[in-house]
């Protein structure tokens, strides 16, 4: 019997060592390891695969499987199992159709004296999910720094902003003028 918590790391070794959250940025995909639970009996790796591009992402979820069959072809059929789900994908393929919605939001964050700048993230869990539920969701600013760490922050001078953006997108998609 072969050591799992041996098998998880080489499993991990396969995957490309510059494809991670922390080596790459903008608009590059990543494969991102969040949690594991080993001991010799058995062991659990969870991901994270993510990118912009459908095509790269389904590509992604090709190279895991790979890997699976490539570790199950080495040490027997059945040693290492695979389960994938869906979390959600780019929203861009969403609101590309739905461009007014971006034009609102930059009509209502200039009603607020905020500089738009609109440019795909890393991100957005909720707006994509809403977006693939029929509900174009484009993510706005929220003002914070340092996202997802222990100094995660927003000033109150920017949440202030946020909001009076809100009220202009609740007011534009309304149709009234102050």
């Amino acid at each position: 019997m072969v050591n799992a918590s041996l098998l998880a790391m080489e499993f991990n070794a396969m995957l490309p060592k510059n494809e991670t959250p922390e080596t790459t940025e903008g608009y590059e995909g990543f494969y991102h390891l969040i949690g594991v639970e080993s001991r010799c009996e058995e062991a659990k790796l969870n991901y994270i695969i993510r990118d912009h591009d459908r095509d790269k992402f389904e590509n992604r979820k090709k190279v895991m499987e790979n890997c699976v069959k490539a570790m199950n072809e080495k040490y027997g059929e059945g040693t290492v199992e695979i389960k994938m789900n869906d979390q959600y994908y780019n929203m861009k393929e969403k609101i590309d159709p739905n461009i007014h919605v971006i034009d609102l939001v930059v009509k209502a964050m200039q009603e607020a004296e905020v500089t738009p700048l609109v440019q795909p993230i890393r991100g957005g869990t909720d707006g994509a999910q809403l977006s693939f539920k029929g509900l174009p969701c484009p993510n706005i600013f929220a003002g914070g720094v340092n996202f997802h760490g222990p100094y995660e922050f927003v000033s109150i001078q920017v949440m202030e902003k946020a909001m009076q953006v809100i009220i202009n997108i609740s007011r534009l998609t309304a149709g009234y003028n102050d």
